[in-house]
């Protein structure tokens, strides 16, 4: 699908550079959602799962980057591998979900590939003439890891993912966030009514912070100077500081922040993969934002703790952290409602607070617009 001349100068990139934001049809238009799952999603690293997920030989686990069905598995060599999970007989998916198999055999009419996706079994196949099980193979997918997460890519042309991850994993390592130190507890997944590009805008702010979550600033510092912003070519990243109150103003806290972190670490990975780590003991947050339409986005967490943090304190965090969520779920729907409207053809951010968006939503015109 190309894009017509009204459409991109909607989405100048002058005036994006002066604080304008995308145009509002861009988050609920069906064309230009079809032209992000082709040029963004079908383009980038995107997030599968963690490593340990898939310890032994056939565990799998299936996914979907943009329009097109994966399974990602440990094969018969140790190795991760990632296929197209597309049937070669008449394209129903071959597994579905995750578990555990030896043999990834279709539900449709049992065509059978092996763990290196080669197919070792046609029912029937026999009967045909010229038919060769070894002229068939699943396509493909690369698969590569970042500490204990497992990312894929059904493009051929796409840099390895240590070129999208940049300068981030040594930023991380610097702040002490350390993934072997930590291990995954509690999985989540819930919808939100919002495209996809509000809730990765939501999360690279946190000008609203002050005003939409009290708990929040009750633990962090939000203000302005202490709030550091940076970012890379397909990263960004805000730190800071646990809040310090003065003696005998401390209110109620959601958790007890003390602990070997010191501070809130929120990056962002292009285009929609996001690592938190709050003050308070070893702990990290994966939240992955997976588009389902131009007004639907599925969140996915993945909660890690360290061996210092209680089972009461893994709690609390957790809940904290879900109750940050709803706050912001309040947040993008009701931002997705006045985008549907029309009414406001554009926004204009503040660039002091809000230049992370800026830094995304120029990443989203330039892969769109090429």
């Amino acid at each position: 699908m190309a894009l017509d001349e009204q459409t991109l100068d909607g989405a100048d990139g002058r005036a994006m550079a002066q604080g304008w934001t995308l145009p509002a049809d861009w988050y609920v238009d069906e064309g230009i959602y079809r032209l992000e799952q082709e040029r963004i999603f079908e383009r980038s690293w995107q997030y599968v799962g963690q490593v340990s997920s898939l310890k032994e030989p056939g565990d799998y686990v299936t996914t979907e980057i943009g329009r097109v069905p994966i399974v990602v598995l440990r094969n018969n060599e140790g190795s991760l591998a990632g296929f197209v999970n597309v049937c070669l007989h008449r394209c129903a998916e071959v597994v579905q979900g995750s578990g555990h198999r030896n043999v990834l055999q279709c539900h449709y009419h049992a065509w059978a590939y092996d763990l290196d996706g080669k197919l070792i079994s046609a029912p029937r196949s026999d009967r045909e003439e010229g038919f060769e099980l070894g002229d068939f193979c699943m396509e493909r997918v690369r698969v590569e890891t970042f500490g204990p997460f497992v990312f894929a890519n059904v493009s051929s042309e796409a840099p390895p993912l240590a070129e999208q991850l940049g300068e981030l994993p040594a930023l991380l390592a610097a702040d002490d966030m350390d993934f072997s130190a930590v291990r995954s507890l509690e999985h989540t997944e819930w919808e939100v009514n919002a495209n996809w590009k509000i809730v990765v805008e939501n999360f690279d702010e946190c000008y609203h912070c002050p005003v939409a979550h009290p708990s929040f600033s009750r633990v962090m510092e939000v203000s302005p100077d202490a709030y550091v912003l940076e970012s890379g070519r397909y990263w960004s990243r805000a730190t800071t500081p646990l809040r310090v109150w003065p003696e005998g103003r401390q209110p109620s806290l959601p958790y007890d922040p003390a602990g070997v972190i010191d501070k809130g670490n929120f990056a962002f990975l292009w285009p929609n993969w996001t690592v938190v780590q709050n003050p308070g003991p070893r702990n990290v947050m994966a939240f992955y934002f997976v588009p389902k339409g131009p007004e639907k986005t599925v969140v996915v967490s993945d909660y890690m703790f360290g061996d210092d943090a209680s089972p009461e304190l893994i709690r609390q965090i957790v809940d904290f952290n879900v109750a940050v969520g709803a706050e912001d779920q309040r947040l993008v729907e009701s931002v997705q409602r006045g985008m549907r409207s029309g009414r406001v053809p554009r926004g204009r951010l503040l660039l002091d607070s809000e230049r992370l968006i800026q830094h995304f939503q120029s990443l989203v015109r330039e892969a769109v617009a090429t």
